[in-house]
Parts: C-alpha cells; structure tokens; sequence
C-alpha cells in the first residue's frame, strides 16, 4: 500500500492551504459576510452604538455666544473569541479500498488524497456559512455540539427580532412591511436587502394586494414573478436586493447517521441595513494552532483560511488527513438586523 504521508510533502500541504479559496459564489454569506484573515485569536471590531447613524441637529446661537460642544457617534469596541472548526478522515482505509480495486500507482492515490483534503476544507467552509446564516436568522450564533454549549449574542435589540407577519393571501403584506422599514428608519437605518426563503417568496407572490397593486384589481389571481415582486418593493421600500436561500447542507453524527438542514429557514426574513460600512457583517478569520506550526506568519498567509495538515497514529494503525479553521462572524452593526416570522399556514 502506498506511503501516504512521503506522497504529499509539509510543503505542498502549506502550499495547497495558502492556495484553497474559501469562496463559494453559491453561499450568499460570502457577500453578506465577506472573509478577512487576522492573525488574533479574537475578533476585535467596533460595534455602532444604538441610534448612532441619526444625526444630531446644531442649535441656534446668537453672535458673540460660546457654541454648543458636540459629540461624535458613539462605538462600543467589542471582542469575541473566534472558534475552532476541524474535522478529520482515515485516509489509510481509503487507500487501502483503492489498491484493492487495483489503484496502485502514486499519483493516483495522490489525486485522491487531495480530494479528501479539499473534503474536509469544505465540511469547515459549511460551518462557517451555518455560522453566518444563523446570526441572519436569529441574531446570534448557538454552539451545541462536542460538549460545547454556549451562545455568542451579537446585540441585535430584542424589538428587532420579534416581528410576526401574515402572509396568507388576503393578508396586508404592504402595511406590514412599511412598519417594520419604518421601525428601522426611527433608529437611523435604511433597510437596502431582504433575505428570504423561495416558500416566502411564493407567498409575496400569491397574495392579492401585491398582485392588485402590480396588475390593478382585473390582475387579481395572477402570479407575480420575482423581478415584479423585486421592482415593486424598490419603488416602494428601497430594498436594492433580495436575496432567496434554499440551500442544504448535513450534519453527521458519530455513527455516520446523516440529517439534511437549511442554510436558512423557509419561515423567517432578515431585513439588513449596513449602516456605515460597505456590508453588512464580515467573516473573520484567524490562525489555528495547526498553522502557527508551519511557521511564523507572512503575506501568503494572508490568503491561508483554511489549513490541512496529516498525521499517522499506530493504534489505531492509521494516516489521518485533517482541515482546521479559526473563524467568527461578526456584525457592527446590530441595529440594522431586522427579522420577522411567517405566522401564515
């Protein structure tokens, strides 16, 4: 059976790391939540105080008077530990499968061994747009799994997230969706994007006062395509995007029993407003012990998300193929999360 540790070099292993993207155009977090790579185990960023993007009125004065002083927004400095994502595969009951099958030659064990390792680099990626998908959907980030148990709360107000909408077909969808933008523009947010799930947008789609407004009263009863629906609520709302996210991924547990879940729930919206920065959260990154043991942090490492590393163990006899992340979502501004619930059936 072929050496797999002697195939690949430490070399090509940094080398393959500090090449693997961790973009995946079909993951809207990767635009909602660019990625960027610090080299600090935790996350420090600035977190826009409540109300902080209204401004302030000057007052009146009359000559030869002392001017009001005023004051600058206000940003709370906020720090949260990134977490670690890995996971690993027995790369010796692979090969040891191929050469049963009559795959003997180096390279191709090789080309096989590096698929497992872009497996595993993606199984970290899934983590990660879980991650961001779920600060969407609730505002925070729940981490119960390999006895960790412990909530990081992003401080997304709690009037934010409470929204009930009935979007049933005779319901007042426009009315409601005008509180909610109103809402955020009373704390000093322009909502530009929606995130929602096709099960929503088939609703949006179906119900009459949309349809009567987009078609007149004759229209009634008549499907309304997405870019109707999409122009209607720019016209009227100032929403620039919405965003549809139906994607699976799954989960697997100990003993290999798979579950298939949603990026995102099909009954929840997330209204976003960026507030002062060009997007709305960002994905940061940092350098997981796995790298910091490759050697001293440079330019390449810059671009090095994601790193692989392989080891052998004698009991069990094995060649183990590993990916590791450190990672955090992070969202500065809170105030500018808005999320409601589909109460319709």
């Amino acid at each position: 059976m072929a050496d797999i540790l002697n195939l690949i070099s430490d070399a090509e292993r940094l080398e393959f790391s500090q090449n693997l993207s961790v973009a995946r155009p079909a993951y809207i977090g990767d635009r909602i939540f660019p990625d960027q790579k610090t080299e600090n185990i935790k996350a420090e960023y600035l977190r826009l105080a409540a109300g902080a993007t209204i401004p302030v009125m000057a007052t009146v004065h009359a000559f030869d008077t002392e001017a009001e002083i005023g004051s600058r927004p206000v940003f709370d400095k906020t720090e949260v530990e990134k977490l670690l994502i890995k996971r690993k595969i027995n790369q010796t009951e692979r090969v040891r499968l191929l050469t049963e099958n009559g795959v003997y030659a180096d390279d191709a064990v090789v080309r096989y061994v590096f698929d497992d390792m872009r497996l595993m680099a993606d199984a970290v990626k899934v983590r990660t747009e879980v991650a961001k998908m779920e600060v969407l959907a609730t505002g925070k980030m729940t981490i119960k799994e390999n006895n960790l148990n412990m909530t990081v709360n992003y401080g997304v107000p709690a009037s934010n997230i409470g929204y009930k909408l009935d979007l049933s077909t005779d319901a007042d969808i426009i009315g409601q969706l005008r509180a909610i933008v109103d809402d955020a523009a009373d704390s000093g947010n322009t909502l530009t994007e929606v995130v929602l799930s096709n099960k929503i947008l088939r609703k949006l789609s179906s119900n009459k006062g949309i349809q009567t407004m987009i078609y007149g009263s004759v229209g009634v009863g008549t499907y309304v395509p997405t870019d109707r629906i999409s122009a209607l609520f720019m016209s009227m709302f100032g929403f620039g995007t919405i965003t549809t996210n139906d994607l699976r991924y799954k989960t697997q547990t100990s003993s290999g029993k798979e579950t298939t879940k949603r990026f995102f729930p099909d009954d929840k919206i997330a209204f976003l407003s960026n507030g002062t920065t060009t997007s709305f959260g960002a994905g940061l990154w940092g350098v997981t012990p796995e790298e910091a043991d490759y050697g001293q942090y440079n330019e390449k490492s810059a671009n090095q998300y994601i790193t692989v590393t392989q080891w052998a163990t004698p009991d069990p006899v094995a060649v183990w193929t590993k990916a590791s992340g450190l990672f955090i979502p992070v969202v500065p501004n809170p105030n500018g999360l808005f999320i409601a619930s589909d109460t319709s059936k």
